[in-house]
């Protein structure tokens, strides 16, 4: 189906909740993005799902939501005694309900708002427990852990989830450990917690029926729908879509996801939104996203339908609402075909370096050749922390940084050996995974960020990728794949995120050859841990090599600003890869470009005829094209570039 077709869907089901009471002390917009607080009273809003059935013969129309908008305002009693009792509000609490779609309120098509009772308060355990395992793998990293809210959400509660650069290098006490991870914990759960709400007043009867998706995949096509920052203005926000992809599920080796991570830019106010497929089948409702400590990186969570049914089946009675037998799905009789990209993936590699630093890398050939990134191996090339468990930052934005000094190439080679201990490829299959130690074949010396390994140990029925050595066209709809934010103790197949070819950067061959691919752009997200991915096509054919996304001059990485090399000026290693008797095939990426180096410095090169007077990105253009190897990241800057506003980053 088409988008618009999809929204007409969706907008029969869609919903906005708002809860308010009274909150003299303004604590109950604690954690939440937004909230309108007037005399001493707070109004907190949502996204929500219709369920148009009855209770038994008295009319009456179900609605879910997430539970963190209403637990601010439930009664002490039940929040500490949460299984025991039935839930039940503060006095002077309500809920209320607006409907903005196909359904029909009243004679009058205005929407207005509905009373709402709350019945229930349900976990879902198969989704929490994903979630908690996928934030307790991150525990340890200050930098990189992993935490449920809102970018946006201000969470200056009696802790802070954010440090400054000093706080970074202090250590942790153990008590704060521990009710960190508590926290974590809490977290999880309160993020797949939902509410279960009734409209005594009105019964929706003649909506169409909740089609169920059997199962969801990697680059599928989603569409969310709901009320972003509604209780500001709920005539402007209210039944807003957002369109996005299937960009991860958890747990991977299970055919039944008990948590989908979207790729899909959704706002506060959004949680609880009905999250529909492309045959406009309901896929789950959108909860709170996960959010990278330190980077405010977001991934959106979606809680799946069908685990959503399994834990309501048990306080709904058989005559409410027959979700579990609408959710059946015969899967020895509908064998689902992973879609082109998803086989792709399975060419998609996990690499780690010391068991510390991890990047992606594409698998060439049968052999276990594999493709990766140079900065991964040699990072004081590229000025980038060492391969190190404990620090994964960014020391410069800068791609190659000239010096007038040159380090001795024994020393190199020294360190080069220190930092090439304990390189682990992991392997991807569909349905398991294999690690293989590997080591180095070659890492390029000239202008491209790339390195090949080989696997020591080569398993049977490897699937090595497909090339496309075609120039892409700008606007074509590309997947980046790789293992972008989440490192191996998460457990997770590579992840994909969907965007167009924005442009393709040409750089001139030999004088009288014309242009030649060097740089495409792609607005598709990429992160860091995505480095060596590779960018596919919609037949699932690799046509470039991810090596780093845009960061600004302050510091702000920009995800859906990255750069990746197209396969037309990696055929050398392709080549190569084909017998991989002959290393002198990659001898030509080794020579010194000096256009194709200034393509990837993002700087101009001088044309043929220009003014004898160097231009500063002529010059650096040059010198990176001439220099062979490069000055450790710990020395200092001697080019004057550091005003730069946009750099290449090494992800």
């Amino acid at each position: 189906m088409d988008v618009p077709e999809i929204v007409q869907v969706a907008r029969n089901f869609s919903v906005m909740i708002r809860v308010q009471g009274p909150d003299p002390k303004g604590l109950k917009m604690r954690k939440h993005a937004f909230h309108h607080y007037v005399s001493g009273k707070t109004t907190l809003s949502s996204s929500g799902i219709i369920l148009p059935k009855q209770f038994g013969s008295k009319p009456m129309s179900l609605v879910m939501t997430v539970a963190s908008i209403i637990e601010p305002f439930l009664s002490s009693r039940h929040r500490d005694h949460m299984s025991q009792v039935k839930p039940e509000l503060i006095p002077g609490a309500q809920i209320d309900i607006m409907v903005e779609g196909n359904a029909t309120l009243t004679d009058s098509e205005t929407p207005h708002w509905l009373p709402a009772e709350l019945v229930a308060l349900v976990d879902i355990p198969a989704s929490f427990i994903a979630l908690q395992s996928l934030i307790g793998s991150s525990s340890g990293s200050l930098d990189h852990g992993w935490e449920v809210g809102w970018s946006l959400a201000s969470y200056n509660d009696g802790h802070q989830p954010y440090f400054d650069t000093t706080q970074k290098e202090a250590p942790l006490s153990t008590v704060k450990s521990q009710l960190e991870s508590v926290g974590s914990s809490l977290n999880a759960k309160w993020a797949t917690r939902i509410a279960i709400l009734k409209l005594s007043s009105r019964s929706f009867e003649d909506l169409p029926n909740l089609n169920t998706s059997p199962q969801n995949k990697r680059g599928d096509l989603l569409l969310a729908m709901g009320a972003p920052f509604g209780v500001l203005s709920p005539a402007h926000f209210c039944n807003s879509i957002s369109v996005g992809y299937v960009s991860n599920c958890y747990p991977p080796s299970s055919s039944k996801a008990s948590l989908l991570m979207a790729d899909i830019r959704c706002l506060p106010g959004m949680e609880g939104s009905p999250v529909f497929g492309e045959q406009s089948e309901i896929v789950g409702m959108l909860t709170r996203p996960l959010r990278q400590r330190g980077s405010g990186a977001e991934v959106q969570i979606v809680i799946p339908w069908e685990a959503i049914i399994d834990s309501c089946v048990g306080f709904l009675s058989p005559n409410t609402i027959n979700l579990k037998d609408s959710s059946k799905h015969d899967h020895g009789s509908h064998l689902i075909h992973p879609n082109p990209v998803e086989l792709a993936m399975s060419s998609i590699c996990l690499i780690t370096i010391n068991d510390g630093v991890w990047a992606s890398g594409v698998l060439l050939n049968n052999r276990g050749l594999i493709l990766t990134n140079a900065h991964l191996l040699e990072p004081w090339r590229f000025k980038k922390t060492a391969a190190n468990e404990n620090s994964h930052r960014t020391m410069s934005n800068i791609f190659f940084t000239p010096s007038n000094d040159t380090k001795d190439a024994k020393a190199l080679t020294a360190q080069s050996k220190i930092y090439h201990q304990s390189i682990r490829a992991r392997v991807d299959y569909l349905d398991r995974w294999i690690w293989c130690d590997a080591h180095v074949v070659y890492v390029s010396k000239g202008p491209l960020d790339i390195a090949v390994l080989k696997l020591e140990f080569v398993p049977d029925k490897l699937q090595p990728i497909v090339m496309d050595f075609t120039c892409p066209s700008p606007g074509s709809k590309v997947y980046v794949t790789g293992h972008g934010l989440f490192g191996p103790r998460c457990d997770l197949l590579p992840s994909t995120c969907v965007g167009v070819v924005a442009k393709v950067v040409k750089a001139q061959r030999a004088a009288g050859q014309g242009d030649v691919p060097a740089m495409i752009e792609t607005t598709a997200a990429v992160h860091p841990g995505g480095s060596g991915g590779a960018v596919l096509n919609s037949d699932g054919h690799m046509i470039s090599l991810v090596t780093s996304n845009a960061r600004h001059g302050g510091g702000t990485v920009i995800p859906y600003l990255n750069f990746s090399i197209p396969c037309a000026a990696l055929e050398p290693v392709f080549n190569f890869s084909k017998d991989m008797k002959d290393l002198s095939i990659l001898e030509d990426l080794d020579r010194p470009n000096e256009h194709l180096s200034s393509v990837w410095a993002l700087m101009p090169a001088r044309s043929h005829g220009d003014d004898i007077k160097d231009t500063k990105g002529s010059r650096f253009a040059k010198f990176i094209a001439e220099k062979q190897l490069v000055k450790h990241a710990s020395q200092p800057d001697k080019t004057g570039l550091g005003s730069s506003k946009l750099f290449p980053s090494k992800l």
